[in-house]
């Protein structure tokens, strides 16, 4: 898909990948950009950012809990009355669950993971489809490494971003059906505000040598793997992981 002119949905737009992503959208001639995150102020500092990196490119806001189906709902039906149409959406919301580690995280918190990490990817997708059927669209779905492997400490975290894979993977007829094509990107670590989240405000000790040792990725390399995504026409039930380099692999 050619991005120029598109409108595109993005979803954990108040920050990281998600702020990069909608700010590469724009860069590339994006029509208009929808941002939506449940942090109100994060989403106005994007609508800033963004708005800058294309001045035209139309740029507006919706709070939006991604757990709610009324809320989604409401996402696009505003991105519907703005714009008239959605191209491309970026189901990017996400969250992990921290401290105390699986199996003494808090059942509240798991619920909570799998609401915002899986649930709101197959709903969101869902109500996408249905406006995309006329015209045809692009949705990409965040999975995460943490997804390939297992892994006890966040395990529900683990299980979500597995299952937006098979998920992701599991729509691959819609490219012929309704020329719509859904994949996943895979992030390895990412420099972005989750990573204090993994222990509860502060980055958890275990995760100074494994950053010491690897390539950390940036937003902007997991915006473009997005863009690539977008762009790339025989792509369709896909998932693409973005990997971390050990230091020294790589000039």
């Amino acid at each position: 898909m050619d991005i120029a002119g598109k409108v595109a949905v993005v979803t954990g737009a108040a920050s990281g990948i998600g702020r990069a992503t909608a700010m590469a959208l724009a860069k590339a001639g994006a029509g208009g950009v929808v941002l939506a995150d449940i942090d109100a102020k994060g989403i106005e500092t994007s609508r800033d950012l963004v708005a800058g990196a294309n001045a035209d490119c139309k740029v507006i806001t919706a709070v939006t809990d991604v757990t709610h189906l009324a809320s989604l709902e409401a996402m696009y039906e505003t991105t519907l009355a703005e714009f008239g149409q959605v191209d491309v959406v970026f189901n990017n919301a996400g969250i992990v669950s921290g401290p105390p580690p699986f199996p003494d995280t808090d059942p509240a918190r798991v619920k909570l993971v799998i609401d915002i990490d899986l649930t709101s990817v197959i709903v969101s997708t869902q109500l996408a489809v249905r406006h995309m059927r006329e015209r045809g669209g692009v949705i990409i779905n965040t999975a995460s490494t943490g997804g390939l492997n297992p892994y006890l400490a966040d395990a529900p975290y683990a299980a979500a971003k597995a299952g937006v894979i098979m998920f992701s993977r599991s729509c691959k007829d819609l490219h012929a059906a309704a020329n719509i094509r859904v994949n996943a990107v895979c992030p390895g670590v990412t420099e972005t505000p989750i990573l204090e989240k993994l222990g509860g405000g502060s980055r958890p000790e275990w995760l100074t040598p494994i950053m010491e040792n690897i390539k950390v990725l940036t937003p902007d390399d997991i915006a473009a793997a997005v863009l690539d995504l977008i762009r790339d026409d025989s792509m369709a039930g896909e998932y693409v992981v973005v990997a971390n380099d050990p230091l020294g692999a790589k000039a």
